[in-house]
Parts: C-alpha cells; sequence; structure tokens
C-alpha cells in the first residue's frame, strides 16, 4: 500500500474505535436477513459455448475503495465490468473494523443486493511496532500493540458476518534488520493463528513494503517458520519492488503454491535497480504480470484475488484511474489464457 496507508491511518479512528468491550454474540445477534437491493446487470465472463474467459477462469475483485468509499458506488462500479468478488478495507470514511453493527448490516444487504462475495475481510492487524523493536519509517501505531487481539476478533466477527473466514493481517512495522526479528514475529503469528482457528477464521498475511514481511522471500521464510494451517498468504505483486524484488519471476516462485489463499493485483514503474518506483496503470508498468497469470494457470491457482492498483493522478479521478487499470489488467489476463 503506498498512498491509502495515509487513509488508513486517518480513517482508523473512527468513533467507536475504542469500544472494545462489544459482546461478540449480541453483537453477531443484530446481523438480520439480508434486504433486496436493486443490482445492475452485466457479465464481462464468456457467453455460453465461447472460450473461458478471464471472469470464469479466475476468482477477480477489487478492494472497494479503489473505486469509491462509498460501497454501493463501488460494488455498481464493479458489477459494469462483471466482477463477482469485493475485498473491503475502508469505506463510508471509516476502517470496516470500527463499522457499527447496522453498517455492517447495510454492507451485507449491499453485497447481497449487487450479488458479490466478499473474499476478505481487511484489517490492519499487526501494522504496529513490535515491542522493543524501532520502525524506520517511524510509522505510529493507531492500534498499539496491547489492542491487537481485540482488532483481530474484531474483524473475525466482521468477515463471518459478511461470508468470509478470511481475514488480511501484517507483520509489525518495518525495521532496519527484519529477519533479526522473524522468530519473534512467527510468535506472535503463531498466537494469532490459533485465536483464528479458535474462531473458524483464516489469515492471510500480506507481503507489504512498510511492514517486516515485504517480499515474496520473506513472505515465504515466515511461511515455513509458522506451519498453522489456517495461516497463509496474500501475496501482493508488486509490493517487494520497493525493498528490491523482482516480483515475478523471483517473489513468486518463492513462494509455498499451496499456501496462496489471495492476491493484490498492480503495476509498478521503476528507475534502475528498482529504485524510485511509482505505481502505474495496470498495464502500463514493468511487472511481468502476464508471466505471473501463466503462472498461476500452470500451478492451477483457485484462491481470489482483487485490484489494487494505488494509482492516482492529477488528470483521472482516483475511480477512473481504477477503471483503467482493471481494463488493463483484464487484456493480460484474456492474454495468458489464449
Amino acid at each position: 500500500m503506498r498512498y491509502i496507508e495515509v487513509s488508513e491511518r486517518a480513517t482508523l479512528l473512527g468513533e467507536n474505535w475504542r469500544e472494545t468491550n462489544m459482546k461478540r454474540r449480541a453483537f453477531l445477534k443484530t446481523i438480520t436477513t439480508v434486504s433486496s437491493v436493486s443490482w445492475l446487470p452485466g457479465s464481462a465472463a464468456s457467453p455460453a459455448g465461447s472460450r473461458e474467459g478471464p471472469l470464469d477462469r479466475f476468482k477477480l475483485g477489487s478492494i472497494s475503495d479503489e473505486w469509491s468509499q462509498d460501497l454501493e458506488e463501488a460494488l455498481k462500479g464493479m458489477k459494469g465490468y462483471g466482477l463477482r468478488w469485493v475485498e473491503v478495507r475502508n469505506l463510508w470514511n471509516i476502517y470496516n473494523t470500527e463499522a457499527s453493527a447496522e453498517q455492517v448490516r447495510r454492507m451485507k444487504d449491499l453485497l447481497a443486493g449487487y450479488a458479490f462475495k466478499l473474499s476478505v475481510l481487511d484489517t490492519a492487524f499487526y501494522k504496529c511496532a513490535l515491542p522493543g523493536t524501532k520502525p524506520v519509517s517511524g510509522d505510529k501505531d493507531v492500534y498499539p500493540y496491547p489492542e491487537q487481539m481485540d482488532l483481530l476478533k474484531r474483524g473475525i466477527e466482521r468477515a463471518h458476518a459478511l461470508g468470509t473466514d478470511k481475514v488480511r493481517v501484517f507483520a509489525f512495522w518495518r525495521v532496519a534488520d527484519p529477519e533479526k526479528y522473524f522468530s519473534r514475529i512467527s510468535e506472535e503469528l503463531s498466537k494469532a493463528a490459533e485465536v483464528a482457528k479458535a474462531e473458524g477464521a483464516r489469515l492471510v498475511l500480506e507481503n507489504e513494503s512498510s511492514c517486516n514481511v515485504a517480499t515474496g522471500g520473506e513472505l515465504a521464510h515466515i511461511l515455513k517458520l509458522v506451519p498453522a494451517d489456517n495461516l497463509g498468504a496474500n501475496w501482493d505483486v508488486g509490493n517487494g519492488t520497493w525493498q528490491g524484488e523482482v516480483s515475478f519471476p523471483a517473489g513468486y516462485g518463492a513462494l509455498p503454491k499451496s499456501r496462496i489463499w489471495h492476491m493484490h493485483l498492480k503495476d509498478v514503474r521503476c528507475g534502475a535497480g528498482l529504485t524510485n518506483c511509482q505505481t502505474a496503470v495496470v498495464g502500463t508498468g514493468e511487472l511481468d504480470l502476464l508471466g505471473q497469470f501463466r503462472a498461476l494457470l500452470r500451478d492451477g491457482y483457485q484462491g481470489t484475488m482483487s485490484l489494487e492498483p494505488e494509482y492516482e493522478t492529477a488528470s483521472l479521478s482516483h475511480g477512473a484511474a481504477t477503471r483503467r487499470s482493471l481494463e488493463g489488467l483484464l487484456k493480460i489476463m484474456t492474454a495468458a489464457l489464449a
């Protein structure tokens, strides 16, 4: 995540965020049966009898706030391209883990009404300093370490209420020598996996450039240290670039394929030696996304994936830039299937 990090830190501070004593059963009881919501027809999948299209083969969605902070507007935009999966992070100017019971009901209604499935419920879990370490970025903790397990439980509650068992997590703010702390990080993630397993949830660990697990190689290392069967990877194709890794084939090649359960898709353009990297409209950058999708086909990938372009330009609104990236991505996926 690049620009979204600023948005996350601002929106995480919703007015309900300190209400950690919420009774979890009471919360789930308030999530009532979905009501009907009109939705827009449309599909980018192939017509019956024709060659398989990208949305027939891959469970492609997008992070909703890459389209709009208004969830309904985001779903309308995605529906127009035939997407059927969505990942929720920020919405209505709050982080989803701070959503009230009424807001969660509204989210549930909208997902059902527009015929979307939730791929992953995003959290900022372990996007904080590991106690005793000094983050190189100087990032502040919106949720300090003692509040992390309550945050995780809120994420799991909302994930279940919205129909998924996958919750996105991180590996603490990045330090100068991350591998020095991998043993401690693996212990922390093992504890989190135990909590999640007791609640019937799976954790997908994202390689995030501002955190201690930023590259495919680092993600593979941590997964080896934490063999929990409910901890897998949220493989972000591109984030490792900011730490000097060629995402494909090197980063992807390091990963245990059976533990990749979700993916983030973007494109990146860099200077010589992977310096001065910036996000780009998908299809105009330097990532070998065509090779990545061909490898996914070869390896039989069946997990979900979300477009997360994180691209902004003065000439386009953020939503319009996201549309351009989706169009570029669908072309690449179609070429991979050819």
